[in-house]
């Protein structure tokens, strides 16, 4: 979050995971919508359940990514979110 305050004006879209040690997904999710309410955020886990992962949409999650993933979905996701049709 620090380094996504400090250069927020740069970043298009963030990464996450839905598990994290210090603030969940969900959690990160919120407070940057709070800072940046048209940001693209892609939430990625390996042990999301549905409840969590609708929780995660619910913040403002733009995508979720199930792990494992390969740098093709990445690339998928990131080009679906900058490049809408």
């Amino acid at each position: 979050m620090a380094q996504y305050a400090t250069n927020r004006n740069d970043i298009t879209v963030v990464i996450t995971d839905l598990v994290t040690p210090l603030m969940d997904g969900v959690a990160a999710t919120r407070a940057l919508r709070k800072l940046t309410p048209n940001l693209k955020i892609i939430c990625a886990s390996g042990l999301a359940d549905d409840a969590k992962v609708i929780e995660a949409a619910r913040a403002g999650v733009d995508t979720f990514l199930p792990k494992p993933y390969t740098a093709a979905h990445l690339l998928r996701a990131l080009d679906r979110l900058l490049h809408p049709a």
